[in-house]
């Protein structure tokens, strides 16, 4: 356990902290406050750190209802494209945000990118991010053949990986040649060990009341167990290659192995892999050295097999 960790972890005990439940007022103020930092969220790549933006092309695409950026180098390979999907709960950041992630795919990693800054709960709630998520992948069809195309997601960006998948496979479209899914909401519907064992404990991210609090946020209650909101309970057979990877003491750890085990049971190529005492959404911080060192070696690895 991280320094960090064993700090906050004394601290949260101290203060009795239990997670938070909204009520259904204080739900309606975090609507508006999060819509109103949407609206006006800066989300040019050009205004990002120079250091990582260096050397690199930024071109936005407008798409019907979003935009999303391609962003490239002139050594990287045209014909073969990461197509990132961010997390943020459904309800916050944009690509400028996961420069730092994007910027190392394209410059360590030798991979261009093309990251969609879909649409953003509460003012859009589901189904506007999926429907934008797949409006992304059908622009790339039109330029890239699909089994040049990976895709990779974190935390809601990851649940989002294998929507995408799903919703190209009810759609007759070609999937994608991988997914990476790291630290996936496979579903919401339900609070499993994992939560319970480290919710505000080891995992001060996602934690316990996170299922309540989405809900009428992102998606109604009637809506929980649509494969497009939680794609634990789709038809999985047919999906591209998988790879699941997650912390193990997250509390959305339970959430991977269960969607790992219903893939493989479908018949589907699907690998997981569990790190020892990284954070939630691990993938998207290359400023930490040990997810750089157990980590990246493994996107590395999936990266090149898949479109090296």
């Amino acid at each position: 356990m991280r320094m960090s960790d064993v700090f906050k972890r004394i601290l949260v005990t101290i203060l009795r902290v239990k997670p938070k439940i909204l009520s259904a007022e204080e739900k309606e103020k975090m609507k508006r406050k999060l819509t109103e930092v949407n609206r006006t969220h800066d989300r040019d790549l050009t205004t990002c750190d120079k250091e990582l933006i260096e050397g690199l092309k930024m071109e936005e695409v407008k798409l019907s209802n979003c935009s999303g950026w391609f962003i490239s180098r002139e050594r990287n390979p045209e014909d073969k494209i990461v197509y990132y999907i961010h997390g943020g709960g459904f309800v916050n950041s944009y690509t400028r945000d996961r420069m730092r992630f994007v910027s190392y795919l394209v410059k360590k990693f030798g991979y261009n990118v093309f990251s969609i800054d879909y649409r953003l709960a509460p003012e859009f709630m589901f189904p506007c991010a999926p429907n934008d998520c797949l409006e992304g992948y059908q622009m790339l069809l039109e330029k890239i053949d699909s089994n040049k195309i990976a895709v990779i997601g974190e935390s809601a960006g990851g649940t989002l990986s294998f929507v995408l998948s799903l919703v190209s496979k009810d759609k007759g479209l070609p999937q994608p040649a991988a997914i990476y899914a790291n630290s996936p909401a496979t579903q919401l519907i339900e609070y499993t060990d994992s939560y319970r064992k480290y919710s505000l404990k080891r995992d001060f991210i996602v934690t316990e009341g996170i299922i309540e609090n989405m809900m009428g946020i992102y998606f109604n209650s009637e809506d929980g167990k649509n494969p497009y909101v939680s794609p634990l309970y789709g038809q999985l057979s047919g999906l591209p290659p998988v790879t699941i990877t997650a912390s193990n003491c997250e509390c959305l750890l339970d959430d991977s192995v269960m969607m790992y085990e219903k893939l493989k049971e479908a018949g589907n190529d699907v690998t997981i892999k569990i790190y020892d005492g990284l954070c939630h959404a691990f993938i998207i911080s290359p400023q930490m050295k040990e997810v750089v060192r157990d980590a990246y070696p493994d996107l590395q690895a999936f990266l090149n097999k898949y479109l090296g």
